[in-house]
């Protein structure tokens, strides 16, 4: 297969030296020009010429789409699975290795990578910008590690901010409504050479009012950004921001009052030319009550204490890239040195320390091919990556190298194909590696002993098939992917009845839950591997109208048995229409649909029972939204409402019974939002 597609690619460029017969004017009105991205190769270029598949998700679509939460505008990415246990707890994954492959994807924001270093996963909620702060989101669908590193496992959502000095100068926006929802948001911007400025602040208030299904959260955040243009391509870039959340929820294990949850960072950057320098502290507070006993025959021999924690997070960062004739380097290194700080540890301080260095190439083969045959070969590139990165914590030493290839080539104008192969893994969290809590216990033990240093990195490889085609000046845009996936050394939770060490407390014998025998976490001798299909449409039939559909289909098998039939297919469809009037008025209606899953549902009344496993039925999500723009420059106002999933399905309903603070996950129990906003700008 490697070599059928360059070969292809070249036997094509014949028939495309036959394009010069065309009339040069036909063609110009018959394709668009081609989208940029920068994620997909840490520099601009074309999104058809991308090695990797990646979805655009710009300004005029995340307005449209009305979304207030980042996983709310990435339902229309195709294969994305989006899930919301509470207002401050969503899991997102693409192409899962089960359907809901949480947490597998890399979160960054303007390049900075926001992963929640105690946790292991990012917050996709209580970052330090609103969703009127995004300019673009971009997101690589398959394996990102060649360039990212650790965690960029299915793929990477990067968030790109609006610039300092650009957009209005002042903005204000207020929405309200149903299930207790408020949010008020604020952007002031300046520029003044050789010094534009940016500041935002946003609040959101979830369910506090109704107190609905006693879930809530709320969210105070705040940010600064700076950029000073010092002359000959030098510019230094200062941006700082905070955010503090708390809320009650449930989870698998329990329900949770989160009291304090901040997040607070300070950047320095540096930029000149093609070479980037960053220096990065991020700091992260908790406290959190975790209402969990830890049963066992009906006995509580255990409870969890209010988690208390910390993590100081240090980042230095050097990017380059370097244009040479026929091809194209970009290379850098970082180093992140975590310190985990926790009154509930056993050993309450744990130090990481993080290196990767990455190495990436892009050769022109066209231009080679032209330089050796004046064959007027059309566009053919060749990317080639790896990365090398290691991590030291506490007892345990973990390194991964993540190589990737790619080829592309463009036939045709407007037309391309890519065929491309990755690597890359999830490292394992600090609660797999060197979790061991206090406890509150009364039967002669006081730990609960998680630690697993033993864990290895999970791994991932995809082959990858692509497709891009832009029709009618750009009025019709088709993208289509066709991956095949390993998953391999995955990492599961144990619970070893015959491993366990016991206690006699008198009649009682009970599990000895600080031996660490028989619980912790380990890495399955199986994998899983499975294909999936990703397809979007775009299409803009006049001016002021605009069409899309995404849909995704995937299939995953284990290789040693059939328990539990996960080789049932999942697909997905999104859809979405928006259409404006020169009156001002603006309308924008959006579908999702999620075919049956798999999911597992843990029994939270005991970490010592086995989990549950279910299908979920198919879920249906229905947003509306409908503006109109009161007033123009250069005091701009509009006004409208907003609804999320009116056709509110539950997810004890879709089960069809009732699981006592289990996770409200297929059906989005908070899903319903109607609400009323107005917004203005100068």
């Amino acid at each position: 297969m490697r070599k059928v597609i360059p070969i292809a690619c070249l036997l094509l460029s014949v028939s495309a030296g036959a394009q010069d017969e065309f009339d040069e004017l036909e063609m110009e009105m018959f394709f668009a020009p081609a989208e940029t991205v920068t994620s997909a190769t840490r520099h601009a270029q074309p999104l058809e010429l991308s090695p990797s598949a990646v979805t655009v998700l710009t300004r005029e679509d995340i307005e449209a789409s009305g979304a207030r939460t980042l996983p709310e505008a990435l339902r229309q990415v195709p294969n994305m699975d989006i899930g919301l246990v509470s207002p401050l707890w969503y899991e997102v994954g693409v192409r899962g290795d089960t359907s809901m492959n949480s947490d597998t994807m890399l979160l960054l924001v303007d390049g900075r990578d926001v992963t929640m270093e105690l946790f292991g996963f990012p917050s996709w909620t209580t970052n330090s910008f609103s969703m009127d702060d995004v300019e673009r989101i971009e997101v690589i669908r398959g394996p990102g590690s060649a360039l990212y590193g650790a965690n960029a496992y299915a793929g990477v959502v990067h968030v790109i901010t609006r610039e300092p000095g650009t957009g209005p100068r002042a903005q204000a926006s207020l929405r309200g409504g149903e299930q207790g929802f408020f949010e008020t948001t604020g952007r002031a911007s300046l520029a003044l050479e050789p010094l534009a400025v940016s500041a935002s602040f946003g609040y959101q208030n979830t369910d506090f009012w109704t107190d609905r299904d006693n879930r809530a959260g709320e969210i105070l955040r705040g940010r600064l950004d700076a950029k000073l243009d010092l002359g000959d391509d030098l510019q230094l870039r200062v941006d700082a921001g905070a955010s503090s959340s708390s809320g009650r929820f449930f989870t698998y294990v329990g329900p949770v009052e989160l009291n304090e949850l901040m997040v607070a960072y300070g950047r320095v950057r540096f930029h000149y030319k093609d070479l980037m320098v960053q220096a990065l502290y991020d700091r992260m507070n908790m406290e959190a009550d975790v209402d969990l006993g830890l049963n066992y025959l009906g006995l509580e021999i255990g409870r969890l204490p209010l988690l208390v924690g910390s993590v100081d997070k240090t980042v230095l960062q050097v990017n380059h890239g370097l244009e040479l004739p026929f091809n194209r380097l970009a290379y850098g290194a970082e180093h992140i040195f975590n310190h985990y700080h926790s009154k509930v540890f056993i050993d309450p301080d744990h130090y990481e320390h993080r290196f990767g260095v990455f190495l990436q190439d892009e050769v022109d083969l066209a231009a080679i091919i032209d330089r050796l045959f004046e064959a007027g070969a059309p566009p053919l590139f060749l990317t080639v990556g790896l990365r090398f990165d290691i991590d030291y914590m506490t007892d345990s030493t973990l390194s991964e190298l993540s190589p990737r290839a790619s080829i592309v080539c463009k036939p045709f104008e407007g037309q391309s194909l890519r065929f491309g192969y990755a690597h890359a893994f999830f490292k394992p969290t600090f609660f797999q590696k060197s979790l061991n809590l206090h406890l509150n216990s009364e039967f002669g033990f006081d730990s609960l002993d998680l630690r697993s240093p033993e864990v290895d990195n999970k791994t991932i490889d995809s082959v990858e098939l692509g497709y891009s085609g832009s029709f009618f000046d750009g009025r019709l845009v088709v993208r289509m992917a066709l991956a095949y996936t390993w998953y391999r050394n995955l990492i599961h939770f144990k619970f070893d009845a015959d491993e366990m060490g016991y206690k006699q407390i008198g009649s009682f014998v009970i599990p000895d839950l600080s031996s660490g025998e028989g619980i912790g976490h380990y890495n399955t001798t199986y994998g899983k591997n499975g294909h999936s299909v990703d397809l979007e449409v775009i299409a803009r039939p006049t001016e002021r109208s605009r069409i899309f559909v995404s849909a995704g289909y995937r299939q995953v098998f284990l290789s040693h048995n059939k328990r539990y039939n996960d080789d049932e297919p999942v697909w997905s469809v999104s859809a979405g229409a928006d259409i404006s009037s020169a009156a001002g008025w603006e309308a924008s209606l959006r579908a999702h649909f999620v075919d049956t899953y798999y999911r597992n549902i843990f029994n939270p009344e005991s970490l010592l029972q086995e989990r549950l496993e279910s299908y979920l039925p198919a879920s249906w999500f229905l947003n509306a939204r409908l503006a109109w723009r009161i007033s123009e420059k250069p005091y701009a106002a509009s006004a409208g409402i907003e609804a999320f999933n009116l056709l509110n399905n539950r997810f004890r309903e879709l089960v069809g019974r009732t699981v006592e603070n289990g996770v409200d996950i297929g059906g989005e129990v908070l899903g319903r939002r109607i609400v009323v906003f107005v917004k203005g700008e100068m």
